[in-house]
């Protein structure tokens, strides 16, 4: 019986397993501790975050623009769409070698023509993150620079299947307890 369990985890957890092509990935990333421009002072807790979708398709190891199928920063898409409220938006540079520098340029605005004013930004890795608005005469911005002290965290998103090879791992774990006590 045991024999039997474990041959279908074996099966099924083949059946989970990526395939040796180029597989699709999710990653997390973090910068933490950015000088705030209109404060006059480095927030070490300000924190910029987004995830990043891609796949390597020529599996240079090197992640390029045309390989991203999503790229989200502090909440906001940029690829594929831009969600209700924004009028353009597009991610119109982007790098990343595994170990090394996360590389991106973004842009975003409401509509231009919106009579009660407009709102945007842009960012630019490792030089500044700027949100402006303008309205019935009033201006507001906000803008976040790197500094030395900015931190770079990546990490990957386990997917899916990961936790199905978890589960079915700790199934076969379980019933092999059990049988031991039987």
């Amino acid at each position: 019986m045991l024999k039997r369990s474990m041959l279908i985890a074996a099966t099924a957890a083949a059946m989970l397993a990526p395939g040796a092509q180029a597989a699709s990935t999710l990653s997390q990333f973090t910068y933490t501790g950015l000088f705030h421009e209109e404060a006059g002072q480095f927030l070490p807790n300000a924190r910029i975050s987004g995830n990043v979708e891609s796949e390597d398709t020529n599996r240079d190891g090197v992640l390029e623009l045309s390989e991203v199928t999503s790229f989200v920063l502090n909440g906001q898409q940029y690829v594929g769409g831009c969600g209700p409220e924004v009028f353009l938006c597009g991610l119109f540079d982007f790098s990343y070698t595994p170990g090394g520098a996360l590389n991106f340029n973004t842009a975003w605005t409401t509509d231009p023509w919106n009579e009660n004013g407009v709102a945007g930004g842009e960012a630019l890795s490792g030089v500044e993150i700027k949100e402006y608005s303008y309205w019935m005469g009033n201006a507001a911005s906000y803008t976040l620079r790197w500094t030395e002290d900015t931190r770079f965290e990546m990490s990957p998103v386990p997917e899916p299947a990961t936790y199905g090879m978890l589960a079915l791992g700790l199934g076969v774990l379980a019933l092999r307890a059990r049988h031991a006590r039987s």
